[in-house]
């Protein structure tokens, strides 16, 4: 099954383990999940538009398919 999922975290979440500190994927573009592997940096000049990104890390604004009336 397909599913559209919305991410709209552009930095990792920090988890402490032991003495240790990892680095969990937030912005759902990781290629190395759950881990982070800084693709979010691609994502901090979206302002409020919503964004595709494709398998490249090429994004295409996202238009709603409903009319807005």
């Amino acid at each position: 099954m397909a599913r559209l999922v919305l991410h709209t975290r552009d930095h990792p979440y920090v988890v402490k383990v032991g003495d240790r500190e990892v680095h969990i994927c937030g912005c759902g573009l990781s290629s190395h999940k759950p881990y982070c592997d800084g693709t979010h940096k691609i994502t901090t000049d979206e302002g409020e538009k919503i964004y595709i990104y494709d398998a490249d890390k090429k994004r295409e604004e996202f238009h709603s398919f409903y009319d807005n009336d």
